[in-house]
């Protein structure tokens, strides 16, 4: 009998520490879910952020007309994107950068300040310059704010030769014009351009246009070109390179006389 009773609190002992071992692993996998599910909750939870109601370019003044909100998942809401309740705070201020459609707004694109000021376009060390350019040299009228250009110089003093001035410069605006809803005038026809340079490129710009003609190219919108593409930006072209690379010529010898005969 003492052996059946020794028996029987051994098995409800085993059977109790079970039951206890089952309980806790049980609690701890719950735990484990649970907080697997709040990571997974706070990582996709809707924000509310401040979009592109359409396509915007440079100089755009923002508006409640051209703006919209947009529910995100946490995790893909960029840390510098203007959040719903910040909305109020944007409206009327310039945009430094295009901005597509649906595409998030950021801090980083807004002017420092509001009001119609063209000023607030350009970057802190940056100047704005405007000069004239004729159809050709503005593509005819296809140029807009935020493309990127390169310069190119075409001097005539002494021979003719045509260079690489600068490169990859953004268009601040075209036709020079600023409306009175802040909207910088594009009228297809423009004759003057302003880009944003430096200090040094603007006196260069002004001195080429002085003793040469510039002419505008529109760089690709795409990635930063490489390899082959910078290199040829380095070269200048003349009359004698125009249509390929040019023969050297023959190297001459002095003439030498030979007398046959006495």
């Amino acid at each position: 009998m003492a052996v059946n009773k020794a028996t029987a609190i051994l098995l409800l002992g085993a059977i109790a520490s079970g039951g206890g071992a089952a309980y806790f692993t049980d609690d701890y996998i719950n735990s484990k879910v649970k907080d697997e599910e709040n990571r997974l909750s706070n990582k996709y939870k809707p924000i509310k952020i401040v979009v592109a109601k359409k396509n915007l370019r440079i100089g755009d003044v923002l508006s409640y007309n051209n703006l919209a909100i947009r529910e995100m998942p946490n995790s893909y809401v960029h840390a510098s994107a203007i959040r719903a309740d910040s909305a109020d705070s944007v409206v009327g201020k310039r945009i430094m950068q295009s901005i597509n459609a649906g595409e998030s707004l950021l801090s980083n694109f807004l002017a420092s300040r509001t009001g119609s000021g063209f000023s607030n376009l350009i970057e802190k060390g940056k100047r704005g310059l405007t000069f004239p350019v004729d159809i050709v040299s503005s593509m005819s009228g296809l140029l807009r704010p935020g493309d990127k250009i390169d310069l190119m110089v075409t001097l005539r003093q002494g021979k003719s030769v045509t260079i690489p001035l600068l490169k990859d410069i953004t268009v601040l605006a075209t036709g020079g014009i600023v409306d009175d809803e802040g909207r910088i005038a594009e009228d297809g026809t423009y004759q003057t351009i302003t880009i944003s340079v430096s200090p040094l490129n603007a006196a260069k710009i002004t001195h080429a246009r002085v003793i040469g003609n510039m002419t505008v190219v529109l760089r690709s919108g795409k990635k930063a070109e490489k390899g082959f593409v910078e290199k040829e930006l380095s070269q200048q072209i003349t009359i004698r390179n125009l249509l390929g690379k040019v023969r050297k010529k023959s190297k001459r010898y002095p003439k030498v006389d030979i007398i046959i005969g006495g």
